[in-house]
């Protein structure tokens, strides 16, 4: 009878305090708001300067759904590198990528975009160095 009161009583703590804890871990990543990068054409790559570095990053090809391109980063210096695509407004399921170094410490993915059921093309490229975002708005080809 006593252990039936205890997790009755004890459960939602611990459930409350696992929350907490979760919540405390991603709380930096929550606040931080995305540097927005203007870029005309991510083929011929794009520039950013942060923190006295310069930041590169662009695709291998124009951008299609369905298939697939090469998202690239120049990111000197840097440990992790991920990617991910989203539309404003629209669920567009998982589409997260991590960017592995090359030999020359060049930080590369293959991705590939799935279609919008609306036939909507604008899209958010949200690139994460080391906790920093970078938020770079697009429009895939036909």
């Amino acid at each position: 009878m006593k252990s039936a009161q205890w997790v009755r009583r004890g459960l939602p703590l611990i459930l409350l305090a696992m929350i907490g804890l979760v919540v405390w871990l991603n709380a930096d990543r929550q606040t931080t708001a995305p540097v927005n990068v203007t870029c005309p054409d991510l083929t011929a790559g794009c520039k950013v300067e942060i923190g006295g570095q310069t930041l590169r990053f662009g695709t291998d090809r124009r951008i299609k759904v369905l298939a697939p391109f090469e998202l690239w980063a120049d990111a000197p210096g840097a440990r992790k590198v991920e990617a991910r695509f989203t539309m404003e407004g629209m669920d567009m399921g998982f589409n997260l990528y991590t960017l592995r170094p090359d030999a020359q410490g060049m930080f590369r993915a293959s991705v590939t975009l799935p279609v919008c059921v609306s036939g909507r093309r604008d899209w958010n490229l949200i690139l994460e160095i080391d906790g920093q975002r970078f938020n770079t708005p697009f429009v895939t080809d036909l």
